[in-house]
């Protein structure tokens, strides 16, 4: 095979592995990872149950896979405000926009860990080998490094505990998610935005 051809082969690979991923992330949302068979995701990705089977050897290595690729990119939009080279301000508007804008992507996502949570608990994660206390503590670090340079800054009140207002901050993403699904991401995001600033003491 030419390098050419071995190029193009491993495309077709990756490609064809993203779209069994979007299928099934599409399908687990909208019926639910337990009611959903192997050949819906494979039917659902336009290819062969045995063209899925190459790639994933059983259903729950491919929700494996769609929630390694989920917890991989929120986190990211956390690291990446983090790591920000503007203020604190900045990077909690920055971070603020970035969640907001997962949110709207990431519906799919937010349905599949509500409908998963709701049957078996924190069990399947451990199952699927997931630390999601590991996880957690990821996210909580980029946020509340953000915090604490806010607090710093004069950008929160002094009084106020980063570590506490991180507590919260991921409560009400996590809250408003699950109490009204995408509804409340129909608000116009500076609306969301000066309330959630407001909420947490950011001093404008």
């Amino acid at each position: 095979m030419s390098p050419r051809s071995k190029k193009l082969s491993a495309e077709m690979r990756t490609q064809s592995h993203a779209a069994l991923i979007a299928a099934a992330r599409k399908l687990f949302a909208e019926v639910g990872y337990f009611n959903c068979r192997i050949s819906d995701i494979a039917r659902q990705a336009e290819m062969s149950q045995g063209n899925l089977y190459w790639y994933f050897p059983s259903k729950e290595a491919v929700l494996q896979a769609v929630l390694t690729e989920a917890f991989e990119s929120l986190g990211a939009v956390m690291a990446k405000a983090a790591a920000g080279t503007g203020d604190a301000h900045q990077k909690l508007d920055d971070l603020v926009e970035g969640l907001l804008g997962y949110a709207r992507e990431g519906s799919e996502f937010t349905a599949i860990m509500i409908s998963l949570m709701g049957h078996s608990g924190e069990a399947i994660f451990t199952r699927l080998g997931f630390d999601m206390d590991q996880i957690g503590l990821g996210y909580t670090q980029s946020v509340l490094s953000i915090l604490t340079q806010a607090k710093s800054e004069g950008v929160i009140r002094a009084d106020l505990d980063p570590m506490a207002v991180t507590m919260m901050f991921f409560g009400l993403f996590n809250g408003m998610n699950l109490v009204y699904g995408q509804d409340w991401l129909a608000l116009p995001p500076e609306t969301i935005k000066a309330g959630i600033f407001r909420l947490f003491g950011v001093i404008n």
